[in-house]
């Protein structure tokens, strides 16, 4: 049978033109005016979110022409470790939305929001807690460092707009369909409409003004607005400029297809600029830009870091391999988070990559394009790492003054990636049943410094106790909603007590134990912790000054850790059943088989 297939319409017929679907897009925006609703701008400076910042902005300027009084905000992540261009770009952007509404007499509001102290990557993976997230792990890093904090400023937003008795905002967002299959897929689940806002899983109204667009359409209008023939908050002219170098070409258009071309085989969280330590997925915007021009010459360092952290994933040798439970008096030693040494020497690189980037722009008489750890990051840093028993009290600050004032250099160094491997099979050490069985005579142990209170007993010095949920005594110390960092007493402290701190990192004195660092700045307030984190740290406290009492924190051979453990098959009846879940070899099965079966023939006695 003779087919022929017949052409009804042509595509350019069917298909909305660039002007109708921006007519559609200032309809439904303008929509949300009328209501009396803030609009809030989901805004990350890329090519889709900047489109419906100008849609956005224009149905604004031509509300208020009319005499309306329309309210714009626009909400910003920043991970801490974004790609520096990227940051400077949407600084630059955010002024330009600021000057716009400026002029337009538009009231409008933005915020760049970043995660915790505590959730940061920084101190998650400086402070021995976390790993990062290479690819094949969860990606929990996006969640931690974007969606987390986006979504806890929103609900701070939403409810400072409620007490002025603003109605309901809607968040606009740039997804589209087109995008990806993935997206289309997530996009149809929650229902994402360009026409009219909709609820999404935390009952918030959200509408895709550009759901329905194709990269083409954002191109042709992006193009529209570079040539003049229609206006919007920006020229886009850096945006494209951005586009083009990612992906090592000269035109935006073409590196837009590359990206889209190959994003269905990316993993992690799909962004075009990934993070400079982002490991999910193997990110070649920033080598492309550096190889491209020039001017991203700066950021060869963190390139270099990147690569360090993939090359690292498989080297055992570089974990902590002493476990934080006890259960029937054994601790599990095997490769968990980053060993003290690979800590101090990760922490060095960062500080490093600092100087030499401050060295850099004043040279180049601008201010610097990235800073990895701020002084304020630093202190908490230092707090962190040394509640953990992973560095000795103020050790950053050593390193930093040998780094900042003597000269001392750090280079990132190039080696061979480790090859990938299983993770060794856990053993055991006996440590006893309790973190406080090996505690001084004093018996302070925890939130308690008996040095510190033994010198200032009597005096309104002395610190407060309160008893703790645990029934434990601790210091009743000054909380906040999160670990944060006083920038006024830390100044004081720089300023007047680190020559002090110094010397005593220099002597090895360190009246208050390996914890001492944490309990000095929580102690002065200039730490704060959250209400739950009191209690927490507590326990911290005492596990590391045990662990420190063992010879188990700072930079233990692991060797030397090893020949003093069992395995599991070794373990007494009791310790097997409580360290079941690590029987892993076959001999290990067996025994857990055959303690699985005396656990059985004793509930049987039992019943």
């Amino acid at each position: 049978m003779d087919t022929k297939t017949i052409e009804l319409f042509r595509m350019d017929e069917v298909m909305p033109s660039i002007e109708e679907r921006v007519e559609s897009a200032t309809k439904a925006i303008k929509a949300i005016f009328l209501e009396g609703r803030p609009a809030v701008c989901a805004f990350s400076g890329g090519k889709d979110s900047s489109v419906v910042a100008a849609l956005l902005l224009n149905t604004a300027a031509e509300f208020a022409a009319e005499g309306g009084k329309p309210f714009v905000i626009f909400t910003t992540g920043d991970t801490l470790v974004e790609n520096p261009e990227i940051v400077e770009h949407y600084r630059a952007e955010l002024a330009k939305v600021r000057q716009f509404c400026k002029e337009r007499g538009i009231r409008v509001h933005t915020k760049i929001v970043s995660p915790t102290f505590a959730s940061s990557f920084q101190l998650s993976i400086l402070s021995g807690r976390a790993l990062p997230s290479w690819a094949g792990t969860k990606g929990d890093c996006t969640v931690s460092y974007k969606i987390v904090p986006q979504r806890s400023y929103r609900r701070k937003l939403f409810r400072q707009l409620k007490d002025q008795n603003l109605p309901e905002a809607v968040t606009l967002l740039g997804t589209r369909f087109d995008e990806s299959e993935r997206r289309a897929m997530h996009m149809k689940a929650r229902g994402d409409r360009a026409d009219v806002p909709v609820r999404n899983k935390d009952d918030e109204l959200v509408l895709c003004p550009v759901a329905m667009w194709s990269s083409e359409d954002i191109w042709e209008y992006v193009g529209m607005v570079t040539s003049g023939v229609w206006t919007a908050f920006t020229d886009f002219e850096e945006t494209m400029r951005i586009y083009s170098h990612a992906a090592g070409t000269s035109c935006a258009v073409v590196a837009d297809a590359i990206h889209e071309g190959a994003k269905a085989k990316k993993g992690g969280c799909g962004a075009r600029h990934g993070c400079y330590v982002c490991l999910q997925a193997e990110d070649k915007s920033l080598e492309a830009m550096l190889e491209h021009d020039e001017r991203y010459e700066y950021a060869r360092g963190l390139n270099r870091l990147n690569k360090f952290l993939r090359a690292i994933r498989y080297d055992w040798s570089r974990r902590h391999w002493v476990g934080r439970t006890i259960r029937a008096g054994f601790i599990a030693v095997q490769p968990d988070t980053f060993h003290p040494s690979t800590i101090r020497e990760l922490t060095r690189y960062m500080m490093q990559l600092d100087y030499d980037e401050t060295v850099r722009a004043r040279r180049a008489g601008e201010r610097p394009k990235f800073r990895i750890l701020p002084d304020d990051m630093l202190l908490a840093l230092d707090a962190i790492q040394s509640l953990n028993g992973v560095a000795k009290p103020y050790q950053v600050w050593a390193d930093k003054r040998d780094i900042w004032e003597r000269g001392v250099r750090y280079e990132i160094p190039e080696i061979e990636t480790a090859p990938k491997t299983d993770v060794p099979d856990a053993r055991f050490l006996y440590v006893g049943e309790d973190w406080d069985e090996t505690a001084n005579y004093l018996g302070l142990t925890g939130l308690r410094d008996a040095y510190m209170e033994a010198l200032t007993e009597g005096s309104g010095c002395a610190p407060d106790l309160k008893v703790l949920p645990s029934g434990e005594t601790a210091w009743d110390l000054e909380t906040g909603q999160s670990l944060d960092v006083d920038i006024e007493s830390m100044s004081l402290m720089l300023e007047f007590e680190m020559d002090r701190m110094l010397e005593k990192f220099d002597n090895g004195f360190f009246p208050g134990g390996i914890t001492e660092a944490y309990k000095w700045y929580v102690s002065y307030g200039v730490l704060t912790v959250s209400h739950s984190q009191q209690s927490e740290h507590d326990e911290v406290c005492r596990r590391t000054a045990y662990k420190d009492r063992l010879g188990l924190t700072l930079e233990y051979d692991i060797e030397d850790l090893l020949a003093k453990t069992i395995s599991f098959s070794q373990l007494p009846p009791n310790a097997r059943k409580a360290w079941a879940h690590k029987a892993t070899t076959d001999s290990s099965q067996t025994d857990f088989l055959s303690t699985l079966d005396e656990t059985v023939e004793d509930m049987l006695e039992a019943a």
